[in-house]
């Protein structure tokens, strides 16, 4: 129902042009925008699609609103949108010759309509002039939301890069994650509004000398820091570069002709001034415009927030808060006061000069303690962030670790207590915690072994962190840090055997990590993080055999990982998720009963663990990765139940471990994993009936695990390690017919077990090592004559079996267990009875 009246400008994608209605129901002008016919191709439908779902969402008197939409009788789609006669922002400001503060409070309106798409989940990406539109009564209007990002779903990878072919962003306003096609967050629409305003406060872009090469504008903007805006004023204008030919003008009408005047000539001396833009102003540019998005203002209302406190004579957050800059605040708000207070002054000067005099050293006094305060954090900060990773991943490098992080945490530690409002600061001294907590007891990297300490310093995390999140509950970069912390703190529990804790812990990160992932749904870090936290979790169900449950959140695990590598099956960081995925749904597939199933995808594990130790040699955490998956190997094969090759691919576990922990003794990790590696190569032997060398290789395994008990005696876990390596060893024993001995150490075993079952009830594998551990004894009686003990103790263990079975927390391998112990009972009774 529209005829076409003239074009108003071509882009990428399509074309807009000046339509009005002719089915004469009313009479109106509309902004008439067709997706060009050589490119109507599916793909682009839905990217018009998306942008009329974006336009029917969004109702604000700042934002262009939607007024039809519709096919063409080609089945060209097309958009008409309210037409808005004015000139882009810039040429506005200039053309009106607006002062600093009129520029400024129409500025605050184009935020407050940015950060009205940004509450209701869009990011535009192509915030520039051209798109910010102002009407010949100053209102402006924001326009084009043809490649906006809806955070909740939407567009692909695959997507933004299509639309990037195109050239529908323009790289001059472009923020440099854009161009590096990185993940795209209403962080980039800070940017680009930076950018806007440095134009609006200088008549210059930042890199507008680089815009007639297409290479230089991207370099520039992903590499080159931007000067501050007032160094740009009254410079002469630069020829009409690249970017001007996405204005939305057609060259030659009226609109056109007023905005080349505008850029050519420039404000006038009375406009702006470098004076006036210098100091706060130039400060709010370059933070908007940070090359890093998590340095930049947190939201658009933060920007806006900044330029208002600014407009009000207020401190900015943008620069430092100095005693200096908060006395010059002072002094412009209360000009008057201050005049009649040193008039006042300077009757009495001679009487205070003593007082000034001693005014003068405090003040430097207190510039030299926040220079102080500046060089120390910054000192900290450079060990944290630059130093820090450059040794964290290296085999060897533990010592150096520790002694890092040490000193980091007694100046963030300090600087916290000197200042407890900054938020940055505090999320410094957050990683910090987190960090030495790894050094003291890390699971995937090397460690002192210490994780009841660890714990205590991921615990001073949270509470940060979970403070800075309340304090902005939108910042999705303190939720991904929060959500790791809580991720770490589950695997940590569980492995101090504290397991209730663990999965509510868990539970949380999960419900954080789908927030995160539902926000940022384009993201490949965060989908492949959760994805690494459901094959965690699971591993919980996993091990106390309750598969089912373990392999519903595996299922979900591994559809995400395979989604994410169809189209970059070569990510290493996928891989290495891929490999954990196997290891960890190998140990529920044997629990089953499908013994094959879980050897094949070891297999499969081992082939890409080895893949990737080639392309990082030197990485800590990829050598041990190769590790885990030979040992979950090593333990497929005893689960299997046969001896063919079963020590032989034990055996392979062993020199890793052993030569990590001679390069670091004080390497608890390592020292864990010799004694798993060990324990699991007596297992083997039994299967393979070599009982004297099952003893053997469980009495080593005893040794390593001892150094840890010793140093963490409150360690549930290396308790519960040492019962069983004994129970190894009274097995083998009641082989050799060494009934005595046996005996006496399933006494000592069951006196451990007992306690850590009741400290740890949701570990249902614990009672289940308590009734092997009551059969093995009653076998040991038995064999010594007191069959009416033996009776005694095979009725404890049957009862707990009959426990677990209730539970469906017996695997595959052990439901056999019942049916033993029974007929193992009717022995006894009728030895007991027979007297």
């Amino acid at each position: 129902p529209y005829r076409v009246v003239s074009e108003l400008g071509t882009g990428g994608m399509g074309a807009v042009f000046l339509a009005e209605r002719t089915d004469r129901k009313f009479e109106q002008r509309v902004a008439l925008k067709l997706l060009k016919r050589e490119i109507n191709t599916a793909e682009l439908r839905r990217r018009f699609q998306v942008e009329r779902e974006i336009l029917a969402s969004l109702e604000h008197p700042n934002i262009a609103r939607l007024l039809d939409a519709g096919t063409s009788e080609d089945g060209t789609p097309f958009i008409a949108m309210e037409y808005v006669d004015g000139l882009s922002i810039v040429d506005y400001c200039n053309v009106h010759n607006l002062d600093l503060n009129d520029r400024l409070g129409l500025f605050r309106k184009v935020c407050s309509a940015v950060e009205y798409a940004h509450q209701n989940l869009i990011v535009h990406r192509d915030l520039k002039p051209s798109n910010v539109l102002v009407t010949f009564d100053g209102t402006p209007k924001l326009l084009d939301f043809g490649i906006s990002k809806i955070l909740i779903a939407g567009q692909s990878d695959a997507d933004a890069a299509t639309i990037t072919r195109l050239g529908v962003m323009t790289p001059s306003y472009a923020s440099p994650e854009q161009l590096l096609k990185k993940s795209v967050t209403t962080l980039s629409d800070v940017y680009s509004l930076g950018v806007i305003l440095f134009e609006l406060l200088s008549s210059h872009r930042p890199f507008e000398e680089t815009e007639h090469d297409l290479r230089a504008i991207y370099d520039a903007v992903i590499e080159k820091e931007p000067v501050p805006p007032s160094t740009m004023i009254g410079k002469a204008a630069i020829p009409m570069g690249r970017a001007d030919s996405v204005d939305g003008h057609k060259p030659g009408d009226e609109a056109d002709t007023q905005r080349q005047h505008a850029r050519r000539t420039g404000p006038t001396p009375m406009s702006l001034s470098s004076q006036s833009v210098r100091g706060d102003l130039d400060n709010i540019v370059l933070k908007a415009m940070r090359k890093e998005p998590e340095r930049r203002y947190s939201s658009v209302s933060n920007l806006a927030d900044d330029i208002q406190r600014h407009l009000m004579g207020l401190t900015v957050t943008a620069r430092p808060n100095t005693f200096a800059y908060r006395t010059s605040k002072f002094v412009k708000r209360n000009r008057a006061s201050v005049i009649a207070a040193v008039v006042v002054a300077l009757a009495i000067v001679a009487g205070l000069a003593a007082t000034l005099w001693q005014a003068r050293v405090a003040q430097a006094e207190r510039a030299k303690a926040e220079k102080r305060f500046n060089d120390v954090r910054a000192l900290a900060n450079s060990n944290l962030f630059d130093v820090y990773p450059e040794v964290e991943n290296l085999e060897g490098s533990l010592k150096a670790r520790e002694a890092i992080l040490t000193n980091v945490l007694a100046y963030l530690d300090s600087l916290s207590s000197e200042d407890v409002d900054d938020r940055e600061l505090q999320g410094e001294l957050a990683t910090a915690y987190e960090k030495i907590g790894d050094v003291q007891g890390a699971l995937n990297n090397s460690s002192l072994g210490n994780i009841r300490a660890g714990l205590q310093s991921y615990e001073k995390a949270q509470k940060l962190r979970e403070a800075i999140l309340a304090a902005d509950p939108n910042d999705l970069e303190a939720k991904e840090k929060l959500a790791n912390n809580y991720y770490v703190m589950g695997r940590t529990l569980w492995n101090d055997s504290q397991t209730k804790l663990a999965e509510d812990s868990f539970l949380k990160a999960l419900t954080l990590r789908r927030d995160l992932v539902a926000a940022l749904p384009d993201s490949v870090q965060m989908k492949d993080r959760l994805a690494v936290l459901l094959l965690d979790y699971g591993a919980i169900p996993a091990f106390n055999s309750q598969a089912q449950k373990a392999l519903t959140l595996f299922d979900e695990a591994l559809l995400i990982i395979e989604g994410l590598r169809q189209p970059d099956p070569d990510n290493p960081n996928l891989k290495k998720t891929l490999t954990r995925g196997l290891r960890i749904l190998s140990k529920a597939k044997s629990a089953l009963g499908d013994h094959e199933g879980a050897v094949k995808d070891l297999n499969y594990a081992l082939e890409i663990s080895h893949e990737l130790a080639k392309h990082f040699p030197q990485d800590f955490r990829v050598l041990r990765s190769v590790w885990l998956t030979q040992t979950i190997l090593c333990e497929a094969y005893i689960d299997r139940g046969t001896n063919a090759d079963v020590v032989g691919a034990c055996l392979q576990t062993i020199p890793f471990p052993t030569n990590a922990l001679q390069k670091e003794p004080e390497n608890g990790v390592v020292a864990y994993d010799l004694a798993i590696a060990q324990f699991n190569l007596s297992r083997a032997h039994r299967l393979a009936g070599d009982h004297r060398s099952a003893i053997a290789s469980a009495k080593k395994a005893i040794e390593v695990m001892n150094t840890l008990a010793v140093k963490t005696p409150e360690n549930l876990e290396y308790k519960r390690n040492l019962a069983i390596y004994n129970t190894e060893i009274a097995r083998a024993q009641l082989k050799l017919e060494q009934y005595e001995e046996a005996v006496g150490i399933l006494n000592k075993v069951i006196v451990t077990l007992i306690p850590i079952a009741e400290a740890d009830k949701e570990t249902t594998t614990n009672r289940l090592d308590i009734a092997v551990a009551y059969q093995l004894k009653a076998q040991g009686l038995f064999r010594k004559g007191d069959n009416a003990q033996a009776v005694e103790l095979i009725d404890k263990a049957i009862v707990l079996i009959k426990e677990l079975q209730e539970l469906n927390s017996l695997s595959e391998g052990n439901k056999h267990l019942l049916a033993e112990m029974e007929q193992e009972r009717n022995l006894y009774a009728g030895q007991a009875a027979s007297g």
